[in-house]
């Protein structure tokens, strides 16, 4: 059942139909050009939206004056459509583009990978759904504003953070060499959340790929840059496919919806003669 669910003729079978529901749905199939029509089922909808925004259903007189409405729109739509009012409206043909972009996605939501697409979309994306991680590091931080060459600042200072002693390595002694800022010296086991909303992704992505123990100059922050010494780093590792299944099955289809609207948008450009002048 699994592997017919994702055969590519269902997948077309399945848009045919969400298409042709939502146009009997929304245009009731018109027969002609002068007749307009409304369906139970468009009724059904009204009597429901009604009762979503009430929290109640509609009385008699209601009922008829949301089906007038209805009505109302459905005449003045068509009119519109024969003086031509439609033709070069932006707002109109966006609104119809999000609706059928709608369907095209709404039908892969059908799909069900099994464990083996699953497997292979997780080993695809592995850094996706690595466990947090978690840093200690020190840290120094420099204003470039306030130096007119910044590099050679960290250079020099990095070379007396070299020359002590390695029991002097210690916010009395080191914070001094730094600019002013709020932020602390030491921080222990914080986790990458942590770090990118005090110091900014760019910072904590660092921290990822940063040499143990040893100090790094210039890793960027919101702020400026920082002589920075990772001392641990724990977590990231890769979760199983069992604790992380749910987000993963998301993820996949989300992909799919993708594909589908590029595959479906492909199909629709060789249909048409696509001029750009």
């Amino acid at each position: 059942m699994k592997t017919f669910l994702k055969e590519p003729l269902l997948h077309f079978l399945l848009l045919g139909a969400a298409l042709f529901y939502f146009y009997a749905l929304v245009n009731d199939n018109q027969a002609n050009d002068n007749e307009i029509s409304i369906s139970a089922a468009k009724i059904v909808q009204l009597k429901y939206s009604f009762e979503k925004t009430r929290q109640r259903q509609p009385s008699e007189e209601e009922l008829a004056a949301l089906v007038n409405n209805y009505l109302k729109e459905q005449v003045a739509y068509q009119k519109g459509v024969e003086m031509g009012l439609l033709a070069g409206d932006g707002i109109i043909q966006k609104r119809i583009q999000q609706k059928v972009e709608f369907i095209v996605e709404d039908s892969v939501s059908r799909l069900e990978p099994d464990d083996a697409e699953l497997s292979g979309f997780l080993k695809a994306h592995p850094d996706d759904y690595r466990s947090e991680q978690f840093f200690s590091f020190v840290q120094l931080y420099f204003d470039p504003s306030k130096h007119r060459n910044v590099t050679a600042v960290l250079t020099k200072t990095l070379a007396q953070i070299t020359a002590l002693d390695e029991t002097e390595h210690t916010a009395v002694k080191l914070m001094p060499l730094s600019d002013n800022i709020f932020l602390d010296y030491q921080y222990t086991d914080v986790s990458y959340a942590f770090v990118a909303r005090y110091f900014g992704s760019k910072f904590a992505d660092s921290l990822v790929k940063l040499s143990m123990n040893t100090w790094q100059q210039k890793i960027q922050s919101g702020y400026g840059v920082h002589l920075v010494q990772l001392t641990q780093r724990t977590g990231g590792e890769i979760q199983s496919l069992d604790k992380v299944r749910e987000q993963v099955k998301q993820d996949w289809l989300n992909e799919q919806r993708k594909l589908s609207l590029a595959k479906f948008y492909q199909q629709l450009f060789a249909e048409y003669n696509i001029n750009v002048s």
